[in-house]
């Protein structure tokens, strides 16, 4: 299991088709990791009574948001997680332009040399 980064979208795919769509979980812990887990009871097989469980782990990567984790099971048993890159802590940048150079401070009238 990797995170696969596709412009501002984390992916990762997982095959769990030997595992049903019923048996199939994905949680986030405190600590920043991902699990995934798959698994089923005793199924009769060829060879007897069967069962399989999976779990992965996989920390969260370093800017990515969790609140927008999702997840999907496509019909051939493919699990897609996905999740959206944090938005920058900026939304936008206001330009600082210079104040007219020839008033200096002291001729606001609100304003003394010695502070407000």
């Amino acid at each position: 299991m990797r995170w696969l980064k596709e412009g501002n979208v984390f992916k990762m795919q997982v095959n769990v088709a030997p595992f049903g769509s019923t048996g199939i979980k994905v949680f986030m812990t405190r600590e920043g990791d991902l699990i995934i887990h798959a698994g089923h009871d005793e199924q009769m097989e060829d060879d007897g009574y069967i069962s399989r469980r999976f779990e992965g782990r996989i920390a969260i990567p370093m800017g990515l948001d969790s609140n927008s984790i999702q997840s999907s099971l496509s019909p051939d048993g493919i699990l897609s997680v996905t999740a959206k890159e944090k938005a920058s802590h900026y939304e936008k940048i206001i330009p600082v332009f210079p104040a007219n150079p020839h008033r200096h401070l002291s001729d606001h009238p609100r304003v003394s040399p010695g502070g407000p």
